[in-house]
């Protein structure tokens, strides 16, 4: 098992209490990112935690992940360099964006994808 560094940079305007920080945590490859973070106390915004809904939508700044456990993710979300940390697994060290929601849902609306379930 291997275990990789990652970095969350989390918006001011981001609906966590970590809003405007950037933290780092390590990662085993067979954790979910999102798991992860709130294991350590960052508590980013996340709903079905199926990889389905993408509330917890993150820009991938640099590194690879695994998203093969994610019910509804494209090969365009890939391209577009937009993940589900619910269900991404690091497969290196990363560095990501948290609070990507509503560019997911330009993104998928721009390629005539179902966006996942509107948030509440």
């Amino acid at each position: 098992m291997s275990t990789y560094s990652v970095v969350i940079e989390v918006p001011e305007d981001c609906d966590a209490a970590a809003a405007g920080e950037t933290v780092e945590l390590d990662v085993a490859d067979s954790e979910y990112v999102l798991a992860a973070a709130r294991d350590a106390g960052v508590w980013l915004p996340a709903d079905c935690q199926q990889g389905w809904c993408t509330t917890c939508a993150a820009e991938l700044l640099a590194g690879e992940v695994d998203q093969s456990d994610a019910r509804r993710y494209f090969e365009a979300d890939a391209e577009a360099d937009l993940i589900l940390p619910c269900t991404a697994t690091p497969e290196s060290d990363l560095r990501i964006r948290a609070c990507q929601y509503d560019e997911m849902l330009d993104h998928r609306a721009a390629i005539d994808e179902p966006p996942g379930r509107s948030k509440r």
